[in-house]
């Protein structure tokens, strides 16, 4: 996964928890992991997997959706 795909999940993610009125440390704990590593995914100093960001954004009632577009430079 690209550092942009992650930067651009993280800053999701991070939006969702904000909209919703959940803390990190909320969030952690629900999904069953720590604080320390909810943290970690959130500033990138761990991976955040779609999965992982989609388990999060789930959590606060909305849906990550991941689309794909060719740009200009389209492979032929």
């Amino acid at each position: 996964m690209t550092d942009d795909l992650q930067a651009a999940l993280r800053l999701e993610v991070r939006a969702c928890l904000k909209v919703a009125g959940l803390s990190q440390a909320e969030a952690a704990q629900t999904l069953g992991i720590s604080t320390k590593h909810m943290s970690q995914m959130l500033t990138g100093r761990a991976p955040m997997s779609i999965a992982w960001a989609d388990r999060i954004t789930r959590l606060t009632g909305r849906e990550l959706l991941i689309a794909s577009r060719f740009g200009p430079e389209a492979p032929a």
